[in-house]
């Protein structure tokens, strides 16, 4: 009975290995994603736990912007004051609706509604973004190498943080990862759409309208 009662409480209180801690979670995100992403996918419900730090994660890298532009291009320290939650706030809006609109996509082609899921592991698909700040320091004293190298490493981290979005999606969603580049390119084929629309609509307006 005690070994019984042991197990129920370790599964209730760890549902997932692994992810007992912020690190936890950094660490594995990072170095294991594709092994990461599919253990957190395999039940219907995250732990409470997975879902705060992706949040956290949001909310840090977020709030970590208005600095590391202070000290790349300088200005007003006071202003952090505003700027950093203010960042903070947009940061978390844009992970939100840039999730419900990418897992709505992916309902249309699948039928799956893990929209949840795939919230969560996007929010852990931003983690690289935690090395830009140690990657702006690289610039200073070492002038233009320095600034050559901070350009590099910022692009491998945008590469990183993109390779991870897909593959939160790829998992979350059981996807070929050609599925998956028809999804992501979606929106930028309808906005082309869109704006070839509404620019035919006012040519359209201007014929008609009398000289």
């Amino acid at each position: 009975m005690n070994a019984t009662m042991t197990e129920e409480y370790a599964s209730s209180e760890n549902p997932q290995p692994g992810f007992s801690d912020p690190l936890d979670t950094l660490y594995n995100s990072l170095f294991h994603p594709v092994a990461t992403f599919k253990t957190l996918t395999e039940t219907d419900t995250l732990p409470n736990r997975v879902y705060f730090h992706a949040l956290c994660a949001v909310v840090l890298i977020s709030a970590l912007a208005p600095a590391v532009q202070l000290a790349n291009r300088g200005g007003d320290a006071v202003g952090l004051s505003w700027a950093i939650p203010l960042s903070a706030l947009t940061g978390v809006f844009t992970w939100a609706f840039t999730g419900l609109c990418t897992g709505l996509l992916a309902f249309a082609f699948t039928g799956k509604a893990r929209i949840g899921q795939f919230l969560t592991l996007s929010g852990l698909a931003t983690l690289p973004w935690l090395l830009l700040g140690p990657v702006s320091l690289i610039k200073f004293g070492l002038g233009p190498v320095g600034n050559a190298l901070a350009i590099v490493a910022t692009l491998a981290i945008w590469l990183w943080s993109v390779y991870l979005f897909g593959m939160a999606l790829m998992v979350t969603y059981r996807m070929t990862i050609e599925r998956a580049l028809i999804v992501l390119a979606t929106p930028f084929a309808t906005q082309l759409f869109l704006l070839g629309w509404i620019l035919g609509f006012v040519d359209n307006i201007r014929l008609l309208s009398p000289t």
